[in-house]
């Protein structure tokens, strides 16, 4: 029997467990016995927690999708409105990292699930609503006043980011995560595009002048040869001392004679 106040916990521990399996084997593919053999419990402890495989499975999906909103929350928490927060709620959504990636593996299968499975559909209309919010809130700024009758910025910036992950993740197409967010940006919002652009080529050239700059400032100035100067010094007061022994030996008329033109 678990512990008092490890419900919670566990059932934590057991949908991350799930998320692992379902985005290496998808969700046709996922047993009880996996998702137990990967949490390290046993399948009655999964049994204890969870109605059938289809319930776990669905809070998986619940459990990846509260994860990944409240890191990209994060991401544009302290960002002010403009591209600059649209810009990060994308770089968080493509992040090369497990997380990420994990995530779009197991929304990638649940739609494909969503087909014939009703109650996985409302799970994923439930979860949109918040995700639809968070784009909203990123799309301040940037995003032209929304026109009666036509599809929502966050449904069009949603479907185009779908489609292009799933296209990074299961093609061999040339595509890294920098080139889907800045062609989303330049195909839905031209002028958000533009100026994201130009940050970057700023962001640049101000890069490539900082490190000039450290660069000579770090780069070892001459240091003066003091024995040289020293030398120079010594010829100098010499060479005072032996003019002034000549002067005084020649005649006072030599002078004379020069400026005549002899």
């Amino acid at each position: 029997m678990p512990k008092l106040g490890m419900g919670p916990i566990r059932r934590e521990q057991i949908c991350r467990a799930a998320a692992v399996v379902i985005a290496r084997e998808g969700f046709a593919g996922t047993t009880m016995r996996m998702v137990a053999e990967e949490a390290q419990v046993s399948t009655g402890m999964l049994n204890h927690y969870f109605a059938n495989r289809q319930d776990l499975l669905t809070q998986a999906l619940v459990h990846v999708s509260c994860t990944a909103q409240a890191r990209m929350r994060a991401a544009i928490e302290d960002v002010p409105p403009g591209v600059p927060r649209l810009c990060a709620l994308l770089d968080s959504a493509l992040a090369d990292e497990e997380q990420a990636t994990q995530t779009w593996r197991v929304w990638i299968n649940a739609y494909g699930e969503a087909v014939r499975l009703p109650q996985l559909r409302h799970t994923i209309e439930e979860r949109l609503r918040s995700w639809y919010e968070l784009i909203d809130e990123a799309l301040e700024g940037v995003a032209p006043p929304q026109q009666p009758g036509r599809i929502p910025w966050s449904w069009l910036l949603d479907a185009m980011l779908n489609g292009l992950a799933i296209q990074l993740m299961t093609s061999e197409a040339q595509l890294d995560p920098l080139l889907v967010r800045d062609e989303v940006l330049r195909t839905l919002f031209p002028e958000a595009s533009a100026q994201a652009a130009g940050g970057r080529r700023s962001a640049s050239v101000d890069g490539r002048a900082g490190s000039r700059r450290a660069r000579a400032e770090a780069k070892p100035r001459p240091r003066p040869d003091r024995r040289r100067s020293s030398r120079r010094s010594e010829r100098s007061a010499g060479g005072g001392r032996a003019s002034d022994g000549k002067a005084g030996s020649q005649p006072t008329t030599a002078p004379t004679r020069a400026s005549t033109g002899r």
